[in-house]
């Protein structure tokens, strides 16, 4: 079952799947192509007033855990261009995000990037992180979106 699927059986009762299809594509085209069907279907939930997450208090972050966060962003680095050992060329931006009960550093690697440069993510806005993991670095806990997360500018 794709994740679209999934989400759409969420609201099945209350619209058709073409209707749903249709609102996802939509979201997609209003953002530029920066959102996935996935990502697009969890804003089109939320708009129908579906809650699409159970929100992890960044303060209770866990190494290697599966979490779901938002909050302010209170700072966002320089987009830094690298290339990598296979020559390929990769980007970088590492956002400061904070709620009530703490700060994090969430890495947005190569196409995410692309939320920073498109003005989509700025400092004082808020970020939602969904089904995004945590792992431990130098720097503390980071969260990452990984290959099945979702970042969503508010």
């Amino acid at each position: 079952m794709s994740v679209t699927s999934r989400h759409y059986k969420r609201v099945h009762e209350r619209i058709s799947r073409s209707d749903f299809d249709l609102k996802v594509r939509a979201k997609v085209e209003e953002w530029g192509g920066l959102l996935d069907g996935d990502a697009a279907s969890l804003l089109v939930l939320e708009e129908m007033g579906v809650d699409v997450a159970d929100w992890t208090p960044i303060g209770k972050l866990e190494e290697n855990a599966e979490v779901s966060i938002r909050g302010e962003i209170v700072a966002l680095t320089p987009v830094r261009e690298f290339t990598r050992q296979d020559g390929t060329k990769g980007r970088v931006v590492n956002v400061t995000l904070k709620d009530s009960s703490g700060a994090c550093r969430v890495v947005l690697w190569d196409e995410d990037v692309e939320l920073v440069a498109a003005g989509r993510l700025k400092e004082r806005g808020f970020l939602r992180c969904l089904d995004c993991f945590v792992r431990r670095t130098n720097f503390g806990l980071e969260v990452g979106r990984g290959k099945f997360g979702a970042l969503l500018p508010e």
